[in-house]
C-alpha cells in the first residue's frame, strides 16, 4: 500500500484482537501459517521482528493501532540484512495485506502520538483485520496435518496386518499360488511416507494396502484354520485372544498372562469405592483379577465411558454397524492426532499393547482429560507412561476402564 493510500486510512477507528487473544498468540499464529500465506523464512523473520517491536497493549487498545516505528536501518542491522532488503520486506508485507507503510514524505517514523491515535511507521492494522482469516487458515492446516498423521498410522497398521496375514498364509500353505503376487505387491510399497505429499495420496495408498489385506483374508477364510474368520467384534473380546486379533495386532501382548494382579499394582485411574463393590470385581480386575482382562466390555459400556471425540469418531467408522477392533483402532488414530500424541508413541503402544488395548488406552486418556482430581495434561506423556508401566507389569488397564464406568455412573 502506498503512502497516499495510507494517508487516507481513517485513524479514528482502531480494530482490536479478539477477546482473549494477545500479541504472543499473533506471533505463534504467524509462525504456523507464515509459509501458507506466501512468507518465506526471511520475510517471516522480518515480520516477526517488527511485530515484536510494537507494544503488546496496542493490539488490544481501542484508541491506537500497533505500529513499528523503529528506524528501517536499525531493523535491517538487527536482521543482518541491507536497508534495501528490509525495504523490500516491508513493501511485500504491505502488498500481502498485512501492514500499512504510514510514514512522512521523507520516510520518517515516530512513536509520537498524532491526532486520531496515529503514529508513523509500519502499521499492523491490516493484520488485525485479517486475524479471523489467518485463524481459519491455521485451523484448516492443523486439521490437514492431523489427517495426514492419522493416515500414516492407518497405513503402518494396515501394512502390519498384511505382512502378518501373508506370513500366516505362508505357514499354512507355502506353495499357495497367490503368495508370489502378494509378496511382490508388498515389496513395491515405499518404506517411508515422504513420497506422499498430501492426504489424498495417502488415502490411495491405504486403499491399496487394504485391498491386499482383503484378498489375503479371503484366502484365509477359505482355509480350515480358524484364523480365517471375520474380524472380531465387541463384545467378542476374550482374554485368550482369537488368532484373527493376534495377527492383526502385531503384538505378543495378547498372548501373555497377567504379570501381576490388579490389587498388587493399582493404577491411579482405577476404580474407587468399597472393596466388595461390583466395579472392583467386574471383569476380573479385583483381588483375583487380571489387569489385562477386557472381555467384559460391551458396545454399550464403550460408548458410555468414551469421551465425546472418541465416541464421535467410533460412530463414524462403524456407520451404525457393530463395533470392531479395526473401527476402534481407526478412531484411536484420529483421536491421537487430535490430542497431539506423537506417532512414535502410538506405534510403541501398539507394539506393547496390541491394537485393541492401544485403542482403549487412547479412550482412557481422552476420558480423563476432565478428571475431577487428576486430569491428564499431556496425552502423549500419559500414553508413554502407560507403555512403561505395562512393560514393568504395573499397568491396570481393566481397573482404569472400570474407574471410568464408576465415574460415569456417579455423575449420571
Amino acid at each position: 500500500m502506498s503512502r497516499s493510500t495510507a494517508a487516507a486510512v481513517n485513524h479514528q477507528t482502531h480494530p482490536c484482537l479478539p477477546t482473549g487473544m494477545t500479541l504472543s498468540h499473533v506471533i505463534e499464529l504467524i509462525e504456523r501459517v507464515g509459509r501458507h500465506i506466501g512468507l518465506g523464512a526471511r520475510r517471516r523473520e522480518a515480520l516477526l521482528r517488527m511485530i515484536r517491536q510494537t507494544a503488546p497493549t496496542d493490539w488490544t487498545a481501542s484508541d491506537r493501532d500497533p505500529v513499528c516505528f523503529r528506524p528501517q536501518q536499525d531493523l535491517a542491522q538487527d536482521l543482518g540484512i541491507t536497508d534495501r532488503a528490509m525495504r523490500a520486506h516491508e513493501h511485500a508485507l504491505a502488498q500481502l495485506g498485512l501492514a500499512i507503510i504510514d510514514t512522512t514524505a521523507n520516510g520518517r517514523r515516530s512513536g509520537r502520538m498524532l491526532p486520531g491515535g496515529r503514529r508513523l511507521g509500519v502499521n499492523f492494522r491490516p493484520l488485525i483485520d485479517r486475524i479471523g482469516w489467518l485463524m481459519d487458515l491455521d485451523e484448516a492446516h492443523q486439521a490437514a496435518t492431523r489427517r495426514i498423521v492419522a493416515l500414516r498410522l492407518e497405513c503402518s497398521a494396515a501394512k502390519r496386518d498384511a505382512r502378518q496375514m501373508v506370513e500366516q498364509l505362508l505357514e499354512i500353505d507355502p506353495r499357495h499360488h497367490k503368495l508370489p503376487a502378494y509378496l511382490q505387491r508388498m515389496a513395491s510399497w515405499p518404506r517411508r511416507y515422504s513420497p506422499f505429499r498430501c492426504a489424498e495420496e495417502l488415502d490411495a495408498h491405504l486403499d491399496e494396502i487394504n485391498e491386499l489385506v482383503g484378498d489375503v483374508r479371503a484366502e484365509l477364510q477359505c482355509r480350515d484354520d480358524s484364523s480365517g474368520r471375520a474380524e472380531s467384534q465387541i463384545p467378542a473380546i476374550l482374554n485368550t485372544t482369537p488368532k484373527i486379533l493376534e495377527f492383526c495386532s502385531g503384538s505378543s501382548a495378547h498372548k501373555r498372562s497377567a504379570r501381576k494382579r490388579a490389587a498388587d499394582n493399582p493404577f491411579v485411574a482405577g476404580p474407587a469405592g468399597p472393596s466388595n463393590s461390583s466395579e472392583k470385581s467386574i471383569g476380573g480386575a479385583g483381588s483375583d483379577g487380571n489387569p489385562d482382562d477386557v472381555s467384559w466390555l460391551t458396545p454399550e459400556i464403550i460408548r458410555q465411558i468414551a469421551g465425546p471425540c472418541y465416541r464421535e469418531r467410533l460412530d463414524h467408522h462403524t456407520a451404525g454397524g457393530p463395533i470392531t477392533e479395526r473401527a476402534m483402532r481407526s478412531a484411536a488414530f484420529e483421536l491421537a492426532a487430535w490430542l497431539g500424541i506423537n506417532e512414535s508413541a502410538v506405534l510403541e503402544a501398539i507394539d506393547v499393547f496390541g491394537d485393541l488395548r492401544m485403542a482403549l488406552c487412547i479412550l482412557v486418556i481422552e476420558a480423563n482429560l476432565d478428571h475431577p482430581v487428576t486430569p491428564i495434561r499431556s496425552p502423549g506423556g500419559a500414553l508413554r507412561t502407560f507403555v512403561r508401566r505395562q512393560q514393568e507389569g504395573r499397568f491396570n488397564l481393566a481397573g482404569s476402564l472400570i474407574g471410568l464406568v464408576e465415574r460415569r455412573r456417579t455423575s449420571a
